[in-house]
Formats: structure tokens, sequence, C-alpha cells
């Protein structure tokens, strides 16, 4: 769901993109996450750029889209929010590929044996439900251009193949992380924050989990490169200045 409050409404469309606003908010509500978006002149008729930060889970994306957003104010959302809405609109008869995936994040013993030995084959999974979200990440990029207004969305559903096939002005980075060591990362913020959807996973879940993301870590380091884009290597012990690197990437 979006809502869109706003301290003053300007009811001519050639005062709303000459006068300064003096706050608007965007908040985009998930079923996992809430951004809060301050805008301050953020409208640039026929200039709008599109900002994308691709990459597999547990790895700064939503980090990297929050810090973004504080150095250059834009419309930005997750690639999950996108997926959460289209799930309510569509059935799993009507297309299964989108419904797929949440099956191995499970506890089912013969499921986490699945993702420790056939992460590839989750990975195609992840890249079968990525075809029905980006269409509709399409739309959102387009809307939104097509308004003046720069947009960043991030998520797993964003892949090089994808983005560079786009008819429009971007900038786009994709983070990864390969490490062995990762699963523990991903624990500790699993086991600390109550709300994260690992927090009730046992740790092999975890475990397999981590090994189908590093698997999927190598998957997108080797298609960001064969597009000749931006792949970024996150380590969990230097992470503030990937995450700096990575903002330099898209903004600079």
């Amino acid at each position: 769901m979006l809502k869109i409050i706003t301290t003053k409404i300007l009811k001519k469309f050639d005062k709303f993109v000459s006068e300064s606003w003096s706050k608007i908010i965007i908040q985009i509500e998930s079923s996992r996450r809430t951004f809060f978006v301050s805008y301050e002149k953020c409208y640039s008729y026929n200039m709008a750029k599109v900002y994308l930060i691709g990459g597999t889970p547990r790895v700064g994306k939503t980090t990297l889209l929050l810090r973004t957003i504080s150095k250059q104010p834009m419309l930005a959302t997750s690639s999950d929010a996108i997926r959460y809405m289209l799930r309510q609109v569509i059935s799993r008869d009507a297309k299964p590929d989108l419904f797929h995936l949440g099956k191995f994040t499970s506890n089912d013993p013969e499921r986490v044996e699945y993702l420790k030995t056939h992460s590839m084959d989750i990975v195609n999974v992840q890249n079968k439900e990525a075809v029905i979200v980006w269409k509709s990440v399409k739309d959102f990029i387009h809307s939104n251009l097509e308004d003046g207004f720069d947009v960043l969305i991030e998520g797993i559903h964003i892949l090089p193949e994808f983005v560079k096939q786009l008819d429009c002005d971007y900038k786009a980075v994709f983070l990864g992380n390969k490490s062995d060591n990762h699963f523990q990362t991903i624990l500790n913020f699993a086991r600390k924050n109550e709300n994260d959807w690992m927090h009730s996973l046992e740790d092999e879940t975890i475990e397999a989990f981590s090994i189908f993301n590093k698997t999927f870590s190598q998957y997108i380091e080797t298609e960001a490169n064969k597009y000749d884009l931006t792949y970024i290597e996150m380590h969990d012990d230097n992470f503030e200045s990937d995450i700096e690197s990575a903002l330099d990437s898209l903004l600079r």
C-alpha cells in the first residue's frame, strides 16, 4: 500500500513544478518493511533517472537504499514490496512461479537439504519469480519517470540482464557476499531481531540459506560482469566501507 502525506496541496500543475514544497513524506508499506522518504525539491521534469540496487539477500541492499535517499531524496521502494502486492491479486494457479521460493525457507528437513545441495536450482527458481516481478518493477519505473520523479528500487528481482535492457537513464549496482563466514552474520542478525522473518528458523536452515546466498552471489557477480555492470563484494568486517563504495558508484 502506498500512502502520500503532504503538508501543502497545490492545485495547478505549473505551480506544483515551480514552488518548493515544505515537505512530502512517502510511506511504502509491505509485509516486511516500511520506508519513509522525505522530499524537498525532488521534481525533475524531463531529467528523471532510475537508480537500481540488485543482489542477494542479507548483503546490505536496504541499508544502501536508505543511505542513498538520505543523500539524494527520491521515490524509493523494494521489489519485495511489489511482489507482495502482486501476490494479493494474482492466484497461485495463474502464476505458480510467483509463490515457489517461500517453500525453501522453512525448517522442513527435506527442503533444508535440497537448499544445501541444489542451491543453483533455487537460484533458477528465484529467477523465474524475478521475470514476473520485473514486469511490474518496469511499470513502476516508467510511471514515475513520466511524472518527472527520480526513483530508486532495491531487490533480488533486479537482475543484470533486465537492467541492461532498460531504455531510460539509470545507475545500477549489484551487491553480493561469497564468504563462507557470512552464515554467522546472517544468524546473529536473525537472532537479535524478533521481527526478522528468519528469526524463528533453525540454525541449520539459516546455514542452508547462506549456502544458497553464496551461490546466488557468484551468479550475480558473473552476470554483472557479463553485462558490464558494477558488482561490489560485501565484507562483514568491512561493511561500512563497502556501503560507501556502493553509494559512490550510484551517485557519482
